[in-house]
């Protein structure tokens, strides 16, 4: 099999995690996991903590945003978001249903115990709110701009505000034009 991102680079096969064997392309980093693999291991392993998105370090991975082909069956590689606070998308097969990992991405689903839950990744539920984390997170950049070193103070009120039992008559208040005007 030749990988996906580098073309000509051959797929050696590798241990990915305990029991998880995989292909990896020497040149690129990347990992291609069998479905059938995956799905074996995922059964071996079960559910690795009670706490399933845990925040942790960052990791840089290496997101290649170019059309890839299946390393299997030749057919083209579809992109999934993965959302939970991280950035990159990971790309499954709709034939085969193996998934291509680019070069630390593994490492960076596994850093927020998501590694576990690859197979949600591509579901309609997770891709839903992983859409809406990314609009949230857009909004919160416009806001960031758009109030500058305000920005943080104004969030803190927010969080005061929502939880406050005279929330709307406070709002009520602050929309006054003038309130002490008699």
């Amino acid at each position: 099999m030749n990988c996906p991102v580098c073309k000509t680079h051959k797929l050696n096969s590798v241990e990915l995690d305990s029991k998880l064997s995989a292909f990896a392309c020497d040149s690129c980093g990347g990992n291609w996991i069998n479905s059938s693999e995956y799905w074996g291991w995922l059964e071996q392993h079960g559910p690795t903590s009670t706490d399933p998105y845990t925040e942790s370090a960052t990791i840089n991975v290496s997101d290649k945003q170019q059309a890839k082909l299946c390393p299997e069956c030749r057919r083209i590689l579809l992109r999934y978001k993965v959302g939970h606070g991280l950035g990159f998308y990971v790309e499954q097969c709709s034939a085969c249903n193996g998934v291509w990992l680019d070069s630390n991405e593994w490492q960076a689903l596994k850093s927020r115990n998501l590694h576990d839950d690859i197979n949600l990744i591509f579901t309609a539920p997770w891709q839903s709110e992983a859409r809406k984390e990314e609009a949230r997170e857009h909004l919160d950049a416009i806001y960031a701009k758009q109030f500058k070193q305000d920005y943080d103070e104004i969030k803190r009120i927010r969080r005061w505000l929502d939880g406050h039992p005279g929330r709307e008559r406070i709002i009520n208040f602050l929309n006054d034009a003038d309130p002490y005007q008699a």
